[in-house]
């Protein structure tokens, strides 16, 4: 994402906040950057593509952020993955989109509905694979089950405090709750078999989340174009760990542990700078690309 862009889309992310996305108007997004409504519409087709492009990112983030919780431990931890769940329930504190999430909870629009229900399947599709490495196979049906009480235990119960007591809840003691109740309704729920999400559900929910296919020569090039827009005001261990990671992913034979472990300072050396963007959309990239060389091999 160029440098342009990415201000347009911070902009409207706070106008968002400030304004509610349904008070916010393209023509505000396009004052408030002091742009052309041609140039606006040259980044994003609509503003509901300016709230995809800000969950995007959260999830890019929160995608990164669990691989690195992840990394080196082993993936059956109940503890690992808690603190993985918390990861995007800090990701919205932190970026405020818990206001944009409320701003559009009584929205009539259709197009509005249809993208906050496609972040809403994105996790419960994460949280389902997930319940299955820590559970086992057994539980591959129920697994959206499930990932679906976590998920509503969590948010009901942070809702029902922020209204009844008005405060925040720490993240990881709701989530901690809501995987002690699951893990107490899983033999019950083996012994009886009675689901109500199933097989035909689960396949609209696969078929519903976008996942973009990655392959290395991809992620090599689109290193390669980052690489060349690095110049020598950017930080000199963030231009090393590109450099090693380009030298890696060219190997005929990928030495994952190499490569997870230049993952996380590669992404962290440029979080201040404009590259952050496009430097956490290559991690993400290579993340799952590693991920997809373990299943191989196992």
């Amino acid at each position: 994402m160029n440098t342009r862009k990415r201000k347009v889309l911070d902009i409207a992310r706070s106008l968002f906040i400030e304004k509610g996305f349904n008070e916010t108007s393209i023509m505000d997004i396009i004052h408030e950057a002091n742009i052309s409504k041609g140039t606006f519409y040259n980044y994003f087709t609509s503003k509901n593509e300016c709230l995809i492009a800000i969950l995007q990112e959260s999830r890019e983030d929160a995608s990164n952020r669990r691989h690195e919780l992840i990394f080196g431990q082993d993936p059956k931890d109940i503890n690992i993955l808690a603190k993985q769940i918390a990861v995007l329930m800090h990701i919205n504190r932190e970026q405020n989109l818990l206001q944009i999430f409320e701003s559009i909870y009584h929205s009539r629009d259709v197009g509005v509905k249809k993208v906050v229900m496609m972040h809403h399947l994105q996790e419960l599709d994460w949280l389902s694979t997930r319940l299955v490495e820590v559970y086992g196979k057994e539980i591959s049906i129920m697994s959206y089950e499930c990932a679906v009480q976590v998920i509503a235990m969590i948010q009901h119960t942070i809702r029902t405090l922020l209204v009844a007591e008005d405060r925040c809840v720490d993240p990881e003691a709701v989530v901690n709750m809501a995987l002690r109740n699951i893990d107490a309704i899983i033999p019950r729920m083996l012994e009886t078999k009675e689901v109500l999400i199933g097989a035909e559900t689960i396949h609209f929910i696969k078929n519903s989340v976008d996942h973009k296919v990655v392959n290395k020569n991809m992620i090599i090039n689109q290193l390669k174009g980052f690489i060349e827009e690095l110049s020598k005001d950017d930080p000199k261990d963030g231009i090393e760990y590109a450099n090693c990671l380009l030298t890696e992913l060219q190997q005929t034979e990928l030495k994952l542990f190499v490569i997870e472990a230049l993952l996380t300072p590669f992404r962290k050396s440029f979080i201040k700078t404009t590259h952050a963007s496009e430097a956490r959309e290559i991690a993400n990239y290579i993340w799952r690309l590693v991920k997809d060389e373990h299943i191989d091999e196992n």
